[in-house]
């Protein structure tokens, strides 16, 4: 598998991974509540309105991180943001969102580092936000990836990357399978033998078995690890 082995490389793959991942949305593939539980450590995600960057979708996970509840994040949302990030950061990060905008590349994901207080404790961490325009939705999106005290970006992101070159290859693959065909996968992935999958499904023994013969074919696959790394990309587990 394809590693990446600099800064510039995880960068590039990052706004990739922000494209897909809008694909995968409006596809119906992935919530946003499933990639915030995907995305690892302190990564999370959140979505702003277009054209006033009020705040429309925050996740649990980033309330707990910042040490909020959700009725102060929807009662005192600038009281929210004051209190995680760094005087200023966010204000650059906007004015950096805005010209980005009004580009000619705007259709392209863009990023910016700010530094945010998690825990509510007095230090800040440095994050990259990496930010999509929605145009479907008249959002961003948002994606916070952590930066180590060396200044990269966490290694832990790298599954991430490595699922959205499989998703990105596979994707006409996924779009042919059907409905039926899924569930299996998601099962088999899950650690379920035919029979128990037979059971769950109310079909035959032998209906799975031909079920994991169409999908060695279609996916073409023959290690059962591939079928895992294939049903991770495609949120099917």
């Amino acid at each position: 598998m394809y590693k990446y082995t600099n800064e510039k490389e995880i960068l590039a793959a990052l706004e990739r991974q922000a494209l897909l991942i809008e694909q995968k949305r409006s596809s119906n593939i992935i919530t946003l509540d499933n990639l915030n539980e995907e995305l690892p450590g302190l990564s999370c995600v959140s979505t702003h309105d277009l054209l006033s960057f009020r705040s429309v979708y925050q996740s649990d996970k980033a309330l707990k991180l910042a040490d909020t509840s959700r009725e102060e994040y929807l009662n005192e949302p600038v009281k929210y943001v004051n209190k995680i990030t760094y005087p200023g950061d966010l204000q650059k990060g906007i004015v950096w969102i805005q010209r980005h905008l009004a580009s000619h590349q705007s259709e392209r994901p863009t990023g910016f580092m700010q530094r945010l207080r998690l825990f509510g404790k007095q230090d800040y961490r440095t994050f990259y936000t990496l930010t999509k325009k929605d145009t479907k939705k008249n959002e961003l999106i948002s994606i916070y990836i952590p930066v180590n005290e060396f200044g990269f970006l966490s290694s832990k992101i790298f599954r991430l990357l490595e699922e959205e070159l499989l998703f990105k290859a596979n994707y006409h693959r996924f779009m042919s399978l059907t409905s039926r065909e899924k569930e299996i996968i998601t099962r088999l992935a899950a650690g379920f033998q035919n029979n128990e999958i037979a059971d769950q499904l109310f079909i035959s023994k032998s209906t799975v078995e031909q079920h994991r013969k169409n999908l060695k074919r279609k996916l073409e696959i023959k290690r059962f690890v591939d079928l895992i790394r294939f049903a991770q990309a495609f949120d099917l587990i």
